[in-house]
């Protein structure tokens, strides 16, 4: 089984997110078992698998699903 992107998810908290193709998404404002959730303006939410993220640099948390894709991940 492939090493998780993140580890500690407490560190990623509040950092910004990209999808695949750089579209700047939002925030992570929470994580839950094998999900999180990211918070776009004051109304836009996106809940995800931790298995859509790529990756971390630091500063940003990447995605490996397009800006198109994140759509299905919307919370109605």
């Amino acid at each position: 089984m492939p090493e998780p992107a993140i580890l500690h998810w407490e560190r990623v908290m509040h950092k910004n997110v990209r999808s695949a193709d750089r579209v700047d998404v939002g925030t992570i404002i929470s994580e839950d078992g094998d999900m999180f959730t990211i918070l776009k303006g004051a109304s836009r939410e996106y809940r995800l698998p931790k298995s859509a993220v790529e990756g971390f640099n630091g500063a940003e948390v990447s995605l490996n699903v397009s800006y198109n894709e994140l759509q299905s991940y919307k919370i109605q």
